[in-house]
């Protein structure tokens, strides 16, 4: 790391803020190829002087871990628990979607040694939380294939991975070389809600263990809610490359996602009795999307939502949305200036999701000054970069 950047400070500080993101693998080529399991570190660091000013400086650093490196991939979920343990689950390799799961000892950097029963069929584009409550990981949906629109299918099941032994190896982190030692520390994974989606060809899964639509996967077919009341447009929120954040210690919200069509919608997620919930959502709709990022600002109560791809128009979608949590206080969002004048897009149906086509097209004519302005201005910002 480049400490040096960091030590170049005029006199006055009187507060060192240091945020740190670690990323796992991902794809170095075009044409989803040259994956890679590499793992680096971006650390910020923000200093507030006296005078009310503020340094900023970000680095990345390459780490070198210890441990059976797992295998190379990208699309897949990164979930951290105990604040130490990044579990790796699933992704896309160039030979189609793997299941595999790693877990990453971020402050020992040591990859260790997981054994896992039960585990579904290899997708890319999913989504993992961390309930703590229940001591388990909940993966949603996802997709198969080799790209992220011409092969393989969504899917809109929901499985649970139950850690066992995971609070034992976190109090004494010497067990921590291995959870596959005995069956105490075996993680078990069964199926909560079955894939009611329409199957596509899933062969190209690089692990081809458990059918993720098979019968005989250990399914909680009593508490199996997924079966009656996930309409077509709403499992497009458990569709690749989805956005899912936990906003409280008991709910889940899931948003976007699905390759073709893409959806503009949302679901809410119980963890304490599995179940599916509806928000009321209000205001103008973004356009519907995919691959997008979102981020959860816990303390404020709002979620932000920023690009991603949309098959319609066959481009990137390059605005910034603000969901706000509790409209019933009425507030106003101070961050950055918001669009008075934008325009809402139509929801998907249901009929359009079990075509695999849209309603009627986002029309990036459609956008407001303030949008165009703005787009303008990421685009020059973009070519000035080159």
């Amino acid at each position: 790391m480049e400490k040096d950047r960091f030590m170049r400070l005029r006199p006055g500080v009187i507060k060192k803020n240091v945020a740190k993101a670690v990323r796992f693998g991902g794809f170095e080529g075009g044409g989803y190829s040259g994956e890679t399991n590499e793992v680096w570190v971006l650390t910020i660091v923000d200093y507030d002087y006296e005078d009310d000013t503020l340094d900023q400086f970000a680095v990345w650093e390459k780490m070198e871990t210890q441990g059976t490196r797992p295998k190379a991939r990208a699309y897949h979920s990164a979930t951290l628990i105990h604040d130490r343990y990044l579990v790796i689950i699933g992704g896309m390799t160039h030979l189609g979607s793997c299941i595999e799961e790693s877990i990453l000892d971020i402050q020992t950097w040591k990859w260790i040694d997981l054994s896992c029963e039960g585990e579904p069929k290899g997708r890319h584009g999913h989504s993992v939380v961390w309930d703590e409550r229940r001591d388990r990981l909940v993966m949603f949906g996802g997709g198969s294939g080799t790209d992220l629109l011409r092969t393989g299918a969504d899917c809109n099941e929901v499985w649970e991975l139950k850690m066992k032994g995971m609070n034992a190896m976190h109090r004494s982190p010497a067990r921590s070389q291995s959870c596959s030692d005995n069956d105490d520390t075996m993680w078990e994974w069964s199926k909560i809600h079955k894939n009611t989606l329409s199957p596509r060809n899933n062969s190209d899964s690089v692990n081809s263990g458990d059918d993720s639509d098979s019968d005989s996967d250990g399914s909680r077919e009593e508490n199996n809610h997924a079966d009656i009341s996930l309409s077509p447009s709403e499992s497009l929120c458990l569709g690749r490359c989805h956005n899912a954040m936990k906003i409280s210690p008991d709910a889940v919200l899931l948003m976007f996602g699905g390759g073709r069509p893409s959806t503009n919608g949302m679901l809410g997620y119980n963890l304490a009795n599995d179940a599916f919930l509806r928000p009321n959502v209000k205001g103008p709709l973004p356009v519907p999307r995919f691959t997008g990022v979102a981020s959860f600002l816990e303390t404020e109560g709002y979620i932000l939502v920023h690009g991603g791809f949309n098959d319609a128009t066959g481009g990137a979608v390059l605005d910034m949305n603000v969901l706000d949590l509790a409209p019933s206080l009425r507030r106003h969002f101070t961050g950055f200036p918001l669009d008075e004048d934008r325009q809402s897009q139509e929801s998907v149906s249901d009929e359009a999701a079990r075509n695999g086509q849209y309603g009627a097209n986002p029309n990036p004519r459609q956008m407001s000054a303030l949008q165009r302005l703005l787009l303008a201005q990421l685009y020059e910002a973009q070519m000035n970069g080159l």
